[in-house]
């Protein structure tokens, strides 16, 4: 449907100079759906990336190896300690590996001045 749509859109031959206004607008308007629809899918199909699957991996071999002593209070306390520190190291990784979005994020509004000061710049 959504090709069927552009196809119909692109299709249109403007007449006068209102109806170009209103072509120009219409494919900006469909090249921002097409932006807006590449987003959505890109973060519903993200998947974590490899590096924290060698970080787990590492982590299950190290306790493991671990595992070959007695337990002792030192030993346990060393091992919760190793846990949690692996634990918050891959929650911060991925939580920043994109700063806009999730429970760390930062606002856009810096770089958004910083465009409209360079294009006021340029003009």
């Amino acid at each position: 449907m959504r090709r069927q749509f552009a196809k119909g859109v692109i299709g249109l031959k403007p007449a006068n100079t209102t109806q170009e206004k209103m072509f120009s607008s219409i494919m900006a308007d469909i090249d921002a759906l097409s932006d807006y629809r590449a987003v959505r899918l890109d973060s519903a199909l993200a998947e974590p990336p490899i590096y924290v699957y060698v970080v787990i991996f590492g982590f299950l071999v190290t306790m493991a190896c671990f595992g070959v002593y007695r337990p002792q209070a030192p030993l346990i306390v060393l091992v919760t300690l190793y846990t949690v520190f692996v634990g918050l190291v891959l929650y911060l990784v991925l939580a920043l590996s994109d700063p806009f979005q999730g429970d760390i994020a930062i606002a856009p509004t810096a770089f958004e001045h910083l465009v409209e000061t360079l294009q006021s710049e340029i003009r």
